[in-house]
């Protein structure tokens, strides 16, 4: 009897060590790690601390099942976007529908930034996964 509850006991404390390790591994809408890091051929001359652009910055989630959070979003001319690959394992390849870019092969939480500079409406999608788009209206 008294080496259950030892066991029990055990146990208890294993499962808390569990639950503990998994609370801080959430990754946040908001959180866009490595904004900073600028990864755009029109930003890629730019120096250490410099700002690219006097816009605001809008982040895109690519998640797992297919889907583009948000699918639309209006925008102001020089405003950034920055997509990240939340998906755990593989690629995702992100294409402007417009050709304002080329062709992005992103893997799990690669980000890839653009700035737009004029007016207009544009669509943006993942190569072979039908209805994970975004459109973008500029003002």
């Amino acid at each position: 009897m008294k080496y259950n509850w030892l066991i029990l006991f055990a146990l208890m404390i294993i499962s808390l060590i569990v639950v503990s390790g998994c609370a801080g591994n959430s990754d946040s809408s908001s959180d866009l790690e490595g904004l900073e890091e600028n990864t755009s051929p029109e930003n890629a001359s730019l120096g250490e601390g410099e700002i690219a652009d006097d816009g605001k910055h809008h982040g895109v989630r690519m998640e797992y099942y297919g889907v583009m959070t948000p699918s639309e979003m209006e925008l102001e001319i020089g405003d950034t976007i920055a997509w990240r690959n939340y998906k755990p394992q593989g690629t995702y390849v992100l294409v402007s529908d417009d050709n304002l870019f080329e062709n992005q092969e992103m893997s799990s939480k690669d980000v890839y930034f653009y700035t737009f500079t004029e007016k207009g409406t544009y669509t943006f999608s993942v190569a072979d996964i039908p209805g994970m788009t975004l459109e973008v209206t500029v003002k």
